[in-house]
């Protein structure tokens, strides 16, 4: 009867082993520029952002003030950075801003700022332009990094005036091989890089590039994530934007893809480690 019994009896489930949870990532390029605050209330970007696992953000907008009612709605979630572009000045033309001096003084003067960017810089001869040289100051005296889009000439340019910079240089350089990327992290101490848009670059097919991985692995304290939701349609896919970052990063020592996903944008930008960052 026992035999029986044990027989007919159903086998124990196996046990299941848990997924792992998922990476958290502290997103280091947003944007919440004017044409996407109808569409996309500040609600409605926090819920985007929990709900892709992105704890934490750095964000810049076109005007400013989109910036800082992010950071009002979620205090913990958002910090700022001063984009230098409103109104009729924007990345074509900030770069002879008579005004941008004072514009960028009196924001600073209130100390919510992590620092100065996102702008565009193209021509590295601009660096010699009063504009510039007081931006420069400006993060030298407040301790600030500042955010460029640019290839590597500018960045090269800027550490030439004051290599005291700290930079964080949007999109790796957004054309720039791995190869060069890695050169410029080894010669300026100051530099920063993220990795918005460079995706198809990273992992083309979503096979994790080898020259890639090699700059990963060797500069893993070095580089962040980013989305760039520079147009109101990337907060309609943010998600799988977020995604795509964490396809490449699970192909990388668990170690290397948590400093790249969270780690050192938290230690950077202040946001505490990991149990600060959950939700």
């Amino acid at each position: 009867m026992l035999v029986g019994a044990m027989l007919g009896a159903s086998a124990p489930a196996e046990a299941q082993t848990p997924a792992p949870a998922k990476l958290p990532i502290f997103d280091v390029h947003v944007h919440y520029s004017q044409p996407a605050w109808a569409s996309h209330p500040p609600e409605g970007v926090v819920a985007a952002l929990k709900a892709a696992g992105v704890p934490r953000a750095l964000v810049s907008s076109t005007p400013d003030d989109g910036s800082l009612a992010l950071a009002r709605a979620d205090p913990r979630r958002f910090v700022p950075m001063l984009r230098p572009y409103r109104g009729a000045i924007g990345s074509s033309n900030w770069t002879s801003d008579p005004d941008l001096a004072g514009y960028l003084e009196t924001r600073l003067a209130a100390g919510r700022y992590a620092g100065i960017g996102e702008f565009h810089l193209f021509d590295p001869a601009l660096v010699a332009t009063k504009q510039i040289k007081r931006v420069v100051e400006l993060a030298i005296e407040r301790d600030l990094y500042i955010h460029i889009h640019s290839d590597a000439r500018p960045v090269r340019a800027l550490f030439a005036i004051e290599p005291r910079l700290k930079i964080l240089w949007a999109h790796a350089g957004m054309s720039e091989p791995p190869e060069v990327v890695a050169q410029m992290l080894e010669r300026h101490p100051g530099l920063v890089a993220e990795l918005s848009f460079r995706t198809g670059d990273i992992a083309p097919g979503g096979k994790l590039d080898p020259s890639w991985r090699t700059l990963f692995l060797a500069h893993s304290r070095r580089l962040m994530v980013g989305t760039d939701t520079y147009v109101t349609a990337r907060w309609d896919g943010y998600g799988a934007i977020v995604e795509e970052h964490r396809g490449y990063l699970a192909q990388l020592p668990r170690e290397t893809a948590e400093a790249i996903a969270w780690r050192n944008a938290a230690r950077i930008f202040g946001a505490g480690e990991a149990p600060e960052l959950r939700d």
